[in-house]
């Protein structure tokens, strides 16, 4: 009996491939004439057109997924295909085999043409992500075609479930920004990384891990658990499936459901990203409003009518009621810890700007040992322009100021530009904790202490010397190791026919002079702490010079890495360099 079978399977199989060879030759006129043909001909653009190409295998895919399994939106065909002696199972995982040959002989197709254009393999990379796309989206179609009762539905259906897991994330940051306007200081993107590093890998589900690094054992376990858990519900689906309600946009009233609640979810979340009222009530309303009238079309178009019935409105009251519980829950938890302020003692490095972007640069040195040592302090500040404080007196200005900000946000910008900032502290235990504060519109009142203790790390000697590294660390100029090199610049005309060559080691002990003796003004200091590299405005007549400082490592042998350039603007307050250039 189980030979029978097999043989069974074999003779649909040799059918279903024989049927297929159209298609075969179909796909590799197409594929050979935009991806050898064509660039061959133009003699340029060899990259684009193999991309391309490789597009075209998606769209044939994903247009023969859904032809060989439209049988099942189609009562006539339906029947024909039950009363073969093969079972719908059999008939469906026919198809997958099928396409996923034909999908393997598109992509020889492409490699064919990589070596016919003698492009670089490194071309061929990309089919790490490609392979699993292709694949699960094989399985996919299958399984959105058992869900659906229409074939264009069903590629509808594919797309979304493709999306899902990122229809997921799009919905719980949907959350984490509703408590960023909630409780001060939490930032939705520093928790969305959080949560994603820490449980869900997103990148891993859609193989973008593997997009500048090798595959590995998790590649293949990732991709094998992934297809189980798809055929799995392929055949759960399968057993389930009444076929009378062929010919509904979709079979399974869950799965409408299921389907129509994410949906109506992700129109609000996109509002919740563009939207710019600070009044987070009318936000929310909004939402829901337009959450609700989503749902109501969505569930309009599956049922083909306007009535929407009483289980579908209990189903979303039922599903907001939910989301609202679990947003809620996370506002709750995290505003225990809304006050929070770690003691000097307990923290290794602080940072203070405008950005929350800083904290992922900061991680990947976190990640090799779980701590900030003086030398990633020191490389973040070089490499990345990013300046933690880490003397304990900076550090205790820094929990100060943080601390005046929980007491009163806001600020007389002063038609400023500021909108928020970041403190970002670095513990000694190797965690982190990082605040996002909004700045509100406020009185001359609201700026004395916030200025005042900006004002002290601002003229700290510490921001100095490592804003301006490359003058104060000896080392750049004791040996052999680096060389620097110093020009002059000016905008709007060129600077270099007014002076002669200049020598950083004459100039360097003018410059740091004068950034020895400056002084930032208690005044604003507060908004130069959110500046870029905390500088502060200067006005167009102070920025007609600046020097283009060239550092350069000689024990570096990667010859794609260019030297590293810092620019000083040449204000007022660098009387003395600008006395020794002799500019007036």
């Amino acid at each position: 009996m189980e030979q029978k079978k097999n043989n069974l399977f074999s003779k649909l199989f040799l059918n279903a491939l024989s049927n297929k060879k159209n298609w075969f030759f179909l796909s590799t006129v197409i594929i050979f004439v935009t991806t050898m043909l064509i660039p061959f001909i133009l003699g340029s653009e060899k990259e684009f057109f193999i991309f391309f190409g490789i597009f075209e295998i998606f769209v044939l895919l994903f247009v023969n997924c859904l032809v060989d399994n439209s049988f099942l939106h189609n009562d006539s065909k339906l029947a024909y295909y039950k009363s073969k002696p093969a079972s719908f199972r059999e008939q469906i995982f026919v198809n997958v085999a099928i396409n996923l040959i034909f999908a393997a002989y598109m992509l020889l197709l492409i490699v064919l043409s990589v070596v016919f254009q003698g492009l670089d393999y490194d071309i061929l990379e990309s089919f790490k992500l490609i392979i699993p796309w292709l694949s699960a989206g094989i399985f996919l179609v299958s399984l959105s075609s058992i869900l659906a009762g229409n074939t264009l539905v069903a590629g509808a259906m594919t797309i979304f479930n493709f999306a899902l897991p990122g229809i997921i994330y799009l919905i719980i940051q949907f959350m984490f920004s509703i408590l960023e306007n909630i409780v001060a200081g939490f930032s939705a993107r520093v928790l969305m990384n959080y949560f994603v590093d820490s449980f869900y890998k997103l990148e891993y589900i859609y193989f973008a891990e593997y997009a500048d690094k090798p595959v590995d054992y998790i590649y293949f376990l990732l991709l094998g658990i992934i297809l189980v858990g798809i055929t799995l519900l392929i055949f759960k689906m399968l057993s389930r499936r009444k076929n009378e309600n062929t010919g509904n946009f979709i079979v399974f009233d869950g799965y409408k459901y299921f389907v129509s609640v994410l949906a109506c979810l992700i129109v609000p979340a996109f509002f919740s990203f563009t939207s710019l009222s600070e009044n987070i009530v009318n936000s929310i309303i909004v939402s829901l409003l337009m959450a609700a009238l989503t749902y109501y079309l969505i569930i309009a178009v599956i049922e083909k009518s306007f009535r929407i019935s009483k289980l579908s409105l209990k189903v979303f009251a039922a599903s907001m009621i939910v989301f609202i519980a679990l947003t809620g829950g996370t506002v709750l938890f995290a505003n225990q810890y809304k006050e929070a302020v770690p003691a000097a003692e307990d923290v290794r490095a602080v940072y203070i700007g405008n950005s929350t972007w800083v904290h992922r640069e900061i991680e990947k040195y976190m990640e090799t040992d779980g701590e900030l040592s003086d030398s990633d302090i020191s490389e973040i500040g070089k490499k990345q322009n990013i300046i933690l404080f880490s003397d304990k007196e900076n550090i205790q200005a820094a929990i100060d100021l943080h601390k005046e900000i929980l007491a009163n946000q806001n600020y007389n910008k002063d038609n400023s530009y500021m909108s928020n900032i970041v403190i970002s502290y670095y513990m000694n235990d190797g965690k982190y904790l990082v605040r996002d504060y909004k700045i509100q519109d406020g009185a001359d009142e609201d700026n004395k202490a916030k200025d005042e203790i900006a004002y002290r790390l601002l003229n700290s000697q510490e921001l100095k010397a490592k804003k301006y590294f490359y003058l104060y660390d000896e080392k750049y100029y004791s040996g052999n190791e680096y060389d620097v090199d110093v020009e002059i610049s000016s905008y709007g005309r060129d600077a270099e026919d007014f002076f002669e060559d200049i020598s950083i080691k004459d100039i360097r002990p003018y410059l740091i002079k004068d950034i020895d003796g400056q002084s930032m003004d208690v005044k604003d200091s507060f908004t130069a702490m959110t500046n870029y590299n905390y500088d502060k405005t200067t006005s167009s007549i102070e920025r007609e010079y600046y020097l283009e400082i060239t550092v350069e490592d000689n024990n570096n042998n990667d010859e794609n890495l260019k030297p590293d350039v810092y620019n000083i603007e040449l204000s007022d307050d660098f009387e003395n360099t600008k006395e020794y250039l002799d500019i007036k």
